[in-house]
């Protein structure tokens, strides 16, 4: 009898997503997949098509060729509500492994950082040695349609009078600093910083509803909301990249079928569908 992989996604990580993790968008990207065969949590953000598109389309694909369904669903908590929500002491280590943790019951995960599965071995949920990356999204600066304060570059998000926005969690988590260290614009864009969001998906929120002037996400935000939202391309040598990641877990029930999808994600096959929307393929 053909498997069945329910997909669990929580908002991001608009990976894809943020970890990262709802849309994936926002960059969203991470996941989940059982079966009773595997449960897979994904941090990426919930109404994103950039998030969820590469993954329903790898999924239709994986069933094509195994019969073997995964099935996407998003979940309710509150870092993948469509909302500028603002982290606090409470929400703000809220992480999607938090989530996996919980429920104990799921296969594989998917982050929109490296670092989230770094966490992950180290707290014991994913298994060490035991993932792949999928593909890479670039740093680039996010700003409401039209671009009303007409950022073009970092040193814009250094002047009087620009709010800025940085995610707090997930796979968006410390990008800032990665970003405007390199230019040595820590100080100036500091002071900027208005608005610290829970997660990917607040700080989409947060620009789309202009909130703030600009903040810190993924290019391939571009393919979120163009109704909302426009991404400023940043010079290659100001970009920092970040993988988005599939690791198996501590308490996999179905390691030998997550590990067949966790291979077909990283084919060229699956991992195209990722560059159709914004990631950037591994040369490997």
């Amino acid at each position: 009898m053909p498997g069945e992989l329910s997909s669990i996604w929580w908002g991001l990580v608009l990976l894809g997503l943020c970890g990262g993790v709802v849309s994936g968008t926002l960059g969203l990207g991470s996941g989940l997949i059982f079966v009773p065969a595997l449960v897979l949590l994904f941090a990426v953000p919930q109404k994103s098509a950039q998030g969820t598109a590469p993954l329903e389309k790898a999924a239709e694909r994986f069933e094509e060729e195994t019969g073997i369904h995964v099935a996407i669903y998003v979940c309710a908590r509150h870092c993948a509500r469509p909302e500028a929500e603002e982290a606090t002491g409470t929400t703000g280590g809220d992480d999607f492994l938090l989530e996996i943790a919980d429920a104990g019951i799921h296969d594989l995960a998917i982050g929109g950082a490296e670092y989230l599965l770094d966490d992950g071995e180290v707290r014991g949920i994913v298994q060490a040695g035991r993932r792949r990356t999928i593909a890479y999204r670039r740093s680039a600066i996010v700003v409401p349609k039209g671009n009303p304060k007409d950022i073009r570059s970092l040193e814009d998000l250094a002047k009087p009078g620009v709010r800025v926005g940085i995610s707090m969690i997930d796979c968006l988590k410390g990008l800032w600093e990665d970003v405007a260290g390199r230019p040595g614009l820590l100080e100036p864009i500091r002071r900027n910083i208005t608005f610290r969001a829970n997660g990917c998906v607040a700080i989409v929120e947060a620009v789309a509803q202009r909130v703030v002037d600009a903040a810190f996400g993924w290019s391939a935000f571009g393919h979120l909301d163009a109704d909302r939202l426009e991404v400023v391309e940043l010079p290659e040598s100001q970009q920092v990249w970040r993988g988005t990641g599939v690791g198996m877990l501590s308490f996999a029930k179905s390691p030998e079928l997550a590990q067949r999808f966790m291979d077909f994600l990283t084919t060229p096959e699956a991992r195209a569908f990722y560059e159709e929307f914004g990631w950037v393929a591994p040369k490997d």
